[in-house]
């Protein structure tokens, strides 16, 4: 082989590894566009659910206070617990009752054996 077919084949090859590296490159980029384009929309679809999830609980809050008579408060939930724990001994029914007043409406617990009535409003809630 001479010196000017060695020099051809090198520049060949020289361009081959160029064409080959650009070639790569362009495929690398493209994965990279399609990555983002990826975490773009995962980050969307997290947002739609999390929206979504929002409004199912909100509807079930809404449901519950449509069709609820009454709803515990935390501390309101206690003093319930606490009294009929200490009424368990009496073997009888607790009785609620509701009072509206013009704040809001107190709650109340009796117990039917001994008659023990104990107010259970939670007034911070007022």
């Amino acid at each position: 082989m001479t010196d000017q077919e060695r020099v051809i084949n090198d520049v060949l090859a020289f361009t081959e590894r160029n064409e080959e590296e650009q070639m790569f490159n362009n495929v690398k980029s493209y994965i990279n566009k399609i990555k983002r384009q990826r975490d773009a929309l995962k980050a969307e679809l997290k947002k739609y659910e999390s929206d979504e999830k929002i409004t199912e609980l909100k509807n079930e809050i809404d449901d519950l206070k449509a069709n609820s008579l009454f709803i515990f408060s935390e501390n309101e939930k206690k003093e319930e617990i606490q009294f009929k724990k200490e009424h368990r001994k009496c073997d009888a029914n607790i009785y609620y009752y509701f009072e509206g007043t013009e704040f809001g409406v107190a709650v109340g617990l009796k117990c039917s054996e001994c008659g023990f009535i104990k107010d259970i409003t939670d007034y911070s809630r007022w």
